[in-house]
């Protein structure tokens, strides 16, 4: 990395995260990263190679990949010797730019991410947390009742919980425990893990087939609860890209997202089929010229929508793609 008298932030990069890449195995000035198999690691590759870009805005503001990578090697490095390989760590984070920056930390830290949304109810919190066997917790959205804060990083507080009677053991490379389907917490195994293959290898078939890269603008829209919005967090953030926070509000208001997809020149969203019909019904009269890529996934795709979205000439470079599984273009 060039030296950058002008913005020395970046020169203290180059530094961090060549000790930091040397440390995981791995050559910074090498293409690819030699180890691909830890979400963790492909993220540290990214910001070594996109410092100064912007990795994701919200409302807020903005964030670069140097204040994510600084943000997840402070949350690692307070985790340390409190977690690791086996255990769980709850991530209680608000849909904003720093994120990321959380989970990558827990996950840097060696333990799986149970996300959870702020907003949910306490007790379905509390019994995801004790299925998950979570002793530790990440959070900028308050903490819960027997809830230890210990330390402070940025705009998140870690907290212990008390001891499990029981500690569940995670198997070998869970990077998530994700919420059960359905909405059933009732079934006696809530949580069900998901490995860094499995985000990874969806990220590894569809950048291609994208052909997407460091000029692309992601929607993040779903809760990183869920599958969809695990995979569209880390399309952009391990490519370069610039993900868009799309905080709640704007989530449940169609009109109020196409001026969001308009304003901030979205390149690629993901929706599931239901909300694409409505995003379709607000758009109309409105041009998207930035828009190459509808993500579909999840649900039956409405053929009859996707001919009325072509036929209005709404964002006319736009592929739609069927991402459920393999990706397929409609």
């Amino acid at each position: 990395m060039n030296a950058t008298p002008d913005h020395p932030e970046l020169d203290r990069l180059s530094a961090d995260l060549a000790g930091l890449l040397g440390r995981i195995g791995l050559d910074p000035s090498g293409e690819w990263p030699a180890r691909r198999d830890r979400i963790d690691i492909r993220f540290a590759a990214s910001a070594a190679r996109h410092p100064g870009r912007v990795a994701a805005r919200d409302a807020e503001g903005e964030a670069t990949y140097l204040e994510l990578e600084w943000m997840a090697d402070d949350i690692a490095r307070r985790l340390s010797g409190r977690t690791g390989p086996g255990s769980a760590v709850a991530v209680r984070a608000q849909r904003s730019r720093m994120a990321a920056g959380a989970v990558v930390g827990a996950l840097r830290a060696g333990a799986a991410v149970l996300p959870l949304e702020p907003g949910h109810n306490a007790g379905l919190q509390e019994f995801l947390m004790r299925d998950a066997g979570a002793e530790m917790v990440v959070s900028d959205g308050g903490l819960l009742r027997d809830e230890i804060p210990v330390a402070k990083a940025g705009r998140f507080v870690i907290a212990v919980r008390p001891e499990m009677a029981m500690r569940r053991e995670i198997p070998p490379k869970t990077a998530f425990l994700a919420l059960p389907s359905g909405g059933d917490p009732g079934r006696a195994l809530a949580v069900r893990p998901v490995t860094h293959m499995d985000v990874l290898s969806w990220v590894d078939a569809c950048l291609p087939m994208l052909e997407s890269g460091p000029d692309d603008v992601w929607t993040y829209f779903h809760s990183m609860t869920l599958d969809l919005g695990m995979r569209e967090m880390w399309g952009p953030l391990l490519s370069g890209g610039r993900t868009v926070v799309v905080d709640r509000d704007t989530a449940s208001d169609a009109p109020a997202f196409v001026r969001l997809l308009a304003e901030q020149e979205v390149t690629v969203v993901t929706q599931l089929p239901s909300a694409f019909a409505r995003l379709n019904a607000a758009a109309r009269g409105t041009a998207l010229p930035a828009l190459r890529h509808v993500l579909l996934s999840d649900e039956p795709v409405d053929g009859a929508v996707l001919a009325d979205w072509r036929s209005a000439g709404i964002a006319p470079r736009a592929l739609a793609w069927d991402v459920s599984g393999s990706p397929s273009v409609l």
